[in-house]
């Protein structure tokens, strides 16, 4: 759950970019403008001059929605934003609430004017969230779409960057572009679907095996794609990205388009059409002629195609977690040796940036790196800047969550290190954690299970205290691609059956307000596992791929059970192993140490 976090415009302030958007809303005579944080593909990372929530709010977190009315203005976030938010909002009048649909339509029910007219941006709201506003507003609200009012206002909005798309080498990814578009054809043909519309630049990404810089950690490529029966696929983007060396590797069935013509292609489809509802923009479907077109409802078909990885991934996910485990044992060894030197947390960031460079085939991190010195290791999503950078104290704990970009594979990991001495308190918190971290690593269970089965195991030892944390426990992972991947996911909301070849990342965490936080993350590969019972049930068991000591400083080792510690013995001692020898002889020394037996 990392957030590319996109710096806010402050040329204006948060007042008068609320009153300029209310002129304009009186103009346009609505009650209420939404103002989401997406793009036109509806991904979770978005370029800087798509960032109309932070601009507007100040708000720089990977989820939320504002609400302006003529009268109030109200900014929804989840429980890993509350604190953020109210830290980061621009204007005193804005409200932070909470982002549940319940709490969203009551809010709106409350304008003043009923009927009231709600208006939105149709390309940056997904064709499921509009139809249940709908729903949900029907006899109080009318839901209306219109251009984008912050587009009007936003006067020094930064420009679009174009970088050059490339192809990925088929001994990364494992199979070849028209074998993709064949498995898909297949999966069409079978839901008598004549076209499959794309809008999530990942899919599109995976399908053609192309990589592109269109935004900062994702090596995506911003696009629109439209597949047919015949294993024709039509990209639509701003063509002066494709260099003539690309085309000639995917022509002829590969075709590309401007995307100011993506509106006129849309308009002229005929017979039944593939989008996928929750990650569709309104817009799409709004120019599709009903007419002549019948829609089916799915999820995207690459999705899950995507999600479960073919060999070449596994072995490439492998290598890019030992590179970086390296980078990692390289940089904690750092850390040991300078942390009384009044490092701040940007120094922090810029060292280990500094040693993931050093690894072959680093395309940089994979989002932007949370590190979180003492209290500001309980802002779940934190991210450092010049004004909140702090100094690590005497006794602090630290968070730190990063991940990289290697064309092998995508990794995330977080630790949690003692600075100094730490209270019984903190050691006991950090202990329910791994017992949680744990429960789930060396969990074997029953095929045809999902995420939402899981979830409870890794809250288990934290619930018994009363105690929890407010984000999920893990998530899917691309192969250089997203760090964050669908559909599978560790958490309550998800009902996606866990397969074997999936990526999936294992992160419980704990935090006090003010004081600190804790999370331990690795990610684990989803693989079948021996069957033992009479049943013969066909069971799975996770392999966990992240190479990183686990700071032993901070366990109550009574609270640990004979298992768990066997487990974390093995962790480390596997740890030693694969990396020990890739390692100078100093910091081999320190690393066998950190990972002796307790």
């Amino acid at each position: 759950m990392k957030p590319k976090i996109i710096e806010a415009t402050c040329k204006m302030s948060g007042i008068k970019k609320i009153r300029m958007l209310r002129q304009l809303m009186r103009k346009e005579k609505i009650d209420a403008f939404l103002v989401p944080r997406a793009d036109c593909h509806q991904g979770e990372f978005i370029s800087k001059n798509d960032a109309r929530l932070t601009w507007l709010s100040g708000f720089t977190g990977s989820a939320g929605l504002c609400i302006v009315t003529l009268t109030k203005i109200g900014l929804f976030v989840d429980g890993r934003y509350s604190i953020q938010a109210e830290n980061e909002k621009n204007c005193k009048y804005i409200a932070i609430l909470e982002f549940e649909r319940k709490v969203i339509v009551e809010w709106l029910k409350l304008i003043p004017d009923t009927p009231g007219i709600v208006a939105f941006d149709p390309w940056l709201h997904t064709i499921r969230e509009i139809d249940d506003f709908r729903k949900e507003l029907k006899g109080s609200h009318k839901i209306k779409p219109i251009s984008n009012l912050i587009d009007k206002i936003w006067k020094d909005k930064p420009k679009e960057d174009f970088h050059a798309v490339y192809k990925l080498n088929k001994k990364y990814t494992g199979a070849s572009h028209q074998g993709k578009i064949s498995n898909i054809n297949a999966i069409m043909k079978d839901s008598n679907a004549d076209f499959v519309i794309y809008t999530l630049p990942d899919s599109i990404c995976w399908l053609l095996n192309i990589r592109g810089k269109d935004i900062p950690n994702t090596p995506i490529v911003k696009a629109f794609a439209i597949q047919n029966r015949n294993s024709e696929v039509e990209v639509y983007l701003e063509v002066k990205k494709i260099p003539p060396s690309v085309v000639s590797e995917l022509t002829p069935k590969i075709k590309f388009f401007p995307t100011k013509t993506l509106i006129t292609k849309l308009r002229k489809l005929k017979g039944k059409v593939w989008l996928d509802s929750k990650s569709c923009s309104f817009a799409i479907k709004r120019n599709l002629t009903k007419r002549n077109t019948l829609i089916h409802d799915s999820t995207d078909p690459c999705s899950t195609l995507k999600a479960i990885k073919n060999t070449i991934e596994i072995t490439g996910a492998r290598l890019a977690h030992q590179k970086d485990g390296i980078a990692m044992v390289k940089f904690l060894h750092w850390f040991s040796m300078n942390v009384l030197n009044n490092l701040d947390e940007l120094a922090i960031i810029e060292s280990l940036e500094k040693f993931r460079k050093m690894g072959e085939g680093y395309k940089g991190p994979s989002f932007d790196t949370i590190c979180g010195a003492g209290p500001n290791g309980a802002i779940i999503h934190y991210r450092s800047s010049k004004k909140t950078n702090k100094i690590l104290k005497r006794n602090d704990i630290l968070l730190i969550d990063s991940g990289g970009q290697y064309l092998e594979g995508t990794t995330d990991i977080t630790r949690t290190i003692s600075v100094g001495k730490s209270e019984k308190r903190k050691k006991k918190h950090f202990t329910l954690v791994l017992k949680g971290m744990i429960a789930i690593s060396k969990l074997k269970w029953p095929a045809g299970l999902s995420g939402r089965d899981l979830d409870s195991l890794a809250r288990y030892y934290l619930w018994q205290e009363g105690l929890d944390y407010e984000h999920g426990t893990g998530h899917g992972v691309g192969c250089f691609l997203s760090v964050h991947e669908g559909p599978q996911a560790i958490s309550r909301r998800n009902e996606i059956e866990l397969k074997p070849g999936m990526l999936i990342s294992n992160e419980p965490g704990y935090y006090v307000s003010g004081n600190y936080g804790i999370r331990i993350e690795n990610l684990l590969l989803i693989k079948a596992a021996p069957t033992k019972f009479e049943t013969k049930k066909p069971m799975l068991s996770f392999e966990t791929i992240t190479l990183c000591p686990i700071d032993k400083r901070l366990l109550l080792i009574d609270l640990l059970t004979k298992d768990e510690i066997k487990w974390l013995n093995n962790y480390h001692s596997q740890v030693k192993q694969k990396l020990a020898d890739k390692l100078e002889p100093k910091i081999q020394e320190w690393l066998i140490e950190v990972c002796s037996p307790i």
